[in-house]
């Protein structure tokens, strides 16, 4: 089988070559921010670090991490190398009552969208394709780069990003929409609409790009920011008709295509000469070996705007080294399996519990205590339910409770469903900072096939 590899050059370069790349550029990016980064400067002082000390990419891990606190603390320019008139795009990393703020210079940008032609390429997608792009732009900012790899690429944009369901499927039909890119929480909802407008039959002729499920004419999935998990990838293939491909990325540092999965679909190419990635054991920071279980952390090589160094994602996974048959070269990295923090991803936004409780602890200072409840549908985040517990002089007035609700879909994107109980009647929390989770079983009636 011919794979398609949109930068050989880069994608394929064995590892000896790639590693002396990226110490290359592991030591400008480290001289970058010396010179320019007052956080970095400080470290590096502190430890009694210069750049040229490091002398290979083992070395990296002396060098303290950087934190999403530390992001947080600069805000809004703490953390840019270059100055504000260089940086050509300002994108908050997360919806917050803390915000995170990212600066992109054009060389930025640039690379960002030859990341997304990468990830395009890796699933098949080229110039005859119609991407039919159907994220929320202000929840999920890296749809942009969908629209920009989609231009570069010379396929044909469908931005679609606040249409319902049945319109997205409407276009899909219209349009003879090819790839759909979406989060897989959305995909699913895709599937409901499919089955209540009793559509939802695949027929099984989209391998030869014939008429495919319900009239559609997709072929590719690309699906983020959420890990797309084995089932799900089961229920959109079926349903729609289509391959399905993961694509990852950081919001606070490039989102998406940092790494993307390839035909093989067995873990997702890391983009090796533009990012150093490790794995670290989570509670002890220890770097951990190829195949272990550990959080991911990332460090910038070619970034101009907001390079970081050792960013902790927060994200678990693993990375592969082994070749795979598609032709790259460059590790791969799992699904992500869980979070090392309490932070949750609903419908491909992420949720921090702890933000909650800002909020709450703002608005309703009264109520002694919450919970969130996480309703799931194949493991997904789909709906969130947040329980006060009672205060003494009894319930949250009405009042109160639509000012707790405003505010919490101003800063967390999304909204949630509030009710009261007793305190001693709150579900028990889990593992997961005031969080419990609630699986839904979907019926055979719910799904399309």
């Amino acid at each position: 089988m011919e794979h398609t590899i949109w930068n050989p050059q880069a994608e394929c370069m064995d590892r000896e070559a790639l590693e002396q790349v990226q110490l290359e550029r592991l030591q400008m990016t480290l001289n970058l921010t010396a010179r320019n980064v007052d956080l970095y400067a400080r470290r590096f002082r502190e430890i009694g670090l210069l750049p040229e000390d490091v002398r290979q990419l083992q070395d990296l891990a002396g060098i303290p991490f950087t934190t999403r606190e530390d992001l947080i603390q600069a805000y809004p320019y703490g953390l840019f190398a270059v100055p504000l008139r260089s940086v050509v795009q300002l994108r908050l990393a997360a919806s917050s009552v803390d915000p995170i703020v990212v600066g992109y210079t054009r060389q930025d940008l640039r690379m960002w969208t030859e990341l997304m032609c990468r990830a395009m390429a890796a699933a098949d997608v080229g110039r005859t394709d119609i991407i039919q792009v159907a994220f929320h732009y202000s929840q999920f900012p890296g749809a942009f780069t969908f629209n920009q790899g989609a231009e570069s690429l010379g396929a044909v944009l469908t931005p679609a990003a606040t249409v319902s369901g049945a319109l997205q499927l409407k276009m899909m039909r219209d349009f003879r929409s090819t790839v759909l890119a979406s989060t897989p929480a959305f995909a699913l909802s895709l599937l409901k609409t499919l089955q209540e407008a009793g559509d939802g039959e695949a027929d099984g002729r989209d391998a030869g790009g014939q008429e495919g499920a319900a009239g559609l004419h997709l072929r590719v999935g690309l699906f983020g920011p959420e890990a797309l998990q084995t089932q799900v990838r089961a229920l959109l293939q079926r349903g729609l008709g289509l391959r399905a491909y993961s694509v990852y990325g950081v919001a606070e540092m490039i989102e998406p295509a940092l790494a993307a999965e390839c035909s093989q679909q067995s873990g997702m190419h890391l983009a090796e000469d533009h990012f150093y990635v490790e794995i670290i054991d989570p509670r002890t920071g220890s770097p951990l070996p190829p195949g272990e279980e550990g959080e991911v952390v990332v460090t910038s090589l070619t970034t101009q705007g907001y390079p970081l160094i050792r960013f902790r994602t927060g994200d678990i996974s693993r990375l592969h080294l082994a070749a795979c048959p598609c032709g790259r070269r460059s590790a791969r990295l799992s699904p992500v399996f869980r979070r090392s923090d309490a932070a949750v991803s609903i419908r491909g936004i992420r949720l921090h519990p702890g933000l909650v409780e800002q909020v709450v602890r703002e608005i309703a200072p009264e109520s002694p205590d919450f919970r969130l409840v996480i309703h799931t549908v194949h493991g997904l985040g789909d709906q969130v339910e947040l329980i006060l517990a009672h205060s003494k002089a009894g319930p949250l007035s009405g009042t109160t409770l639509e000012t707790l609700r405003g505010q919490l879909r101003r800063v967390l994107g999304l909204g949630l469903r509030l009710r009261q109980a007793p305190e001693n009647r709150l579900p028990l929390a889990g593992l997961t900072y005031k969080t419990t989770f609630q699986e839904r079983e979907a019926p055979a009636s719910e799904l399309p096939f």
